[in-house]
Parts: C-alpha cells; structure tokens; sequence
C-alpha cells in the first residue's frame, strides 16, 4: 500500500534548497574538523612516543584542574588586568616611568588607588603561597 503525496513545486523547490543548504555547511563542518580528526587518529602513535608523553601529560591534566576553575573569575581577573596593565604601560610609555625613592613610596601607601591594588596583590599572593606549597608538595611526594 503505497501512497503518493504531492507538493507544490515552490514547496519542492525549497526543500531542495535547504537540503543543499544543509549539505553546505556539513561540509564546512567537516573542513573545519579535519585538523581535530587527523590529531585523534595520530594520537595512538604520538602517545606511544615518551617525549610527546612528557609534553602532553601536563597539558591532559590541565582538563581536570579545568573543573575546579572559577572561569568568570579568572577571565574578569584575566581581561581587567590586561586592561590595566595595557593603561599603565601606555602612560610610561607616553610619560616615561616615574622615579620613587623611600619617601616616594611612603607617600605612594596613602593613596587609595595604591592602597587597593596592594590589597588585590597581598590577597593574591596569600592564596598563591598556601595553594602552591600544597601543590608543589604533591609533587615532593610522588618521586
């Protein structure tokens, strides 16, 4: 029992068009993808050699550090202080970089702008001392 449907030719004209549309972009798709395809088809004979092990365990690893990353964090961190970074550079470069003596930085401590990035650099440096001995212990301990 078979049945017959008919459509308009505009209708079938569409269709034909999506497809052909669709088949389009499946190939730029798979252009685009053909980098990553051929990496996993060399990746048996690439982790068989102990240097490109060496290379890339550190950077597997990173994948599961990846999940204990605050990401919004790191980016706003990463992107404000390349800002910041980018401004102060700019004005040394235009200025040239001030000379500070002792009483220089004496006075420098009271200004609040300092005050906050000694703030953000002391908080920093708190975490990054506690969290890296921890780390660098791991590491001790393995060998």
């Amino acid at each position: 029992m078979s049945e017959v449907v008919t459509i308009p030719k505009a209708e079938y004209e569409r269709l034909l068009n999506e497809v052909a549309e669709l088949r389009r972009r499946i190939e730029e798709l798979d252009d685009a993808l053909f980098p990553i395809k051929y990496l996993l088809e060399k990746l048996p004979n690439l982790m068989a050699d102990i240097q490109m092990f060496k290379v890339a365990a550190p950077l597997i690893s990173m994948l599961s550090v990846m999940d204990g990353v605050d990401l919004n964090a790191m980016g706003a961190g990463m992107a404000g202080g390349m800002n910041c970074a980018s401004k102060a550079l700019r004005e040394i470069a235009e200025n040239g970089a001030p000379k500070i003596g002792l009483w220089g930085l004496l006075g420098a401590l009271s200004d609040p702008q300092v005050q906050k990035g000694m703030g953000i650099m002391i908080t920093l440096l708190k975490h990054l001392g506690g969290c890296m001995e921890d780390s660098l212990k791991q590491v001790s301990e393995k060998q």
